[in-house]
């Protein structure tokens, strides 16, 4: 027995996604490194501005969380 002719309807109906699925992160276990450097420099700065002698580091962090997908 013959299959049916391919058409628009009926063409992807023997594909798999083959696509791996996506891990969903929660934001407590990703850039931990990043967030143990900014939380050290802010908490044991011995500068009148912790956030200006830091901001590199807050940047790093940043951008690492926004790779995972998350907006600070």
């Amino acid at each position: 027995m013959a299959s049916a002719p391919p058409t628009a309807a009926n063409m992807g109906a023997d594909l798999k996604d083959t696509a791996a699925p996506q891990t969903k992160y929660k934001p407590c276990c990703v850039c931990t490194d990043q967030k143990a450097k900014r939380d050290e420099c802010m908490l044991f700065s011995t500068s009148n501005d912790p956030q200006k002698e830091c901001a590199d580091l807050v940047s790093q962090y940043k951008t690492c969380m926004a790779g995972y997908g998350f907006k600070i």
